[in-house]
């Protein structure tokens, strides 16, 4: 007996545009919300100290990027890039936000 081919799911649309700032805003926006992500009361001392290792190395490379006065393009990507962690973290704040972490014995 052999399984018959499953049809192809509809195509997955493409992301939408976002409304992007300027690279300093976005990934300014990057470093708040590490910052908030990291002053979740459920999270564990180790993810705390992850965070402020994050922060510190994006400030560190934000800064870096700063002085190479990066082309147009590649502001943007790096805006883009910025913006999408910074929903990213959002969304990981939020499910912190939610309760303790499950233990994984």
């Amino acid at each position: 007996m052999s399984d018959k081919p499953v049809a192809p799911g509809a195509p997955i649309p493409a992301e939408p545009d976002a409304n992007l700032e300027n690279m300093e805003t976005e990934c300014a926006g990057l470093i708040a919300a590490l910052d908030t992500y990291g002053k979740c009361p459920n999270l564990e001392d180790g993810d705390r100290a992850w965070v402020r290792a994050v922060i510190e190395s994006a400030e560190d490379g934000f800064a870096a990027g700063r002085k190479a006065k990066p082309d147009e393009p590649s502001q943007k990507a790096i805006a883009m890039a910025c913006h999408r962690a910074t929903i990213s973290m959002q969304f990981a704040t939020a499910r912190c936000q939610a309760g303790k972490r499950p233990r994984v014995d």
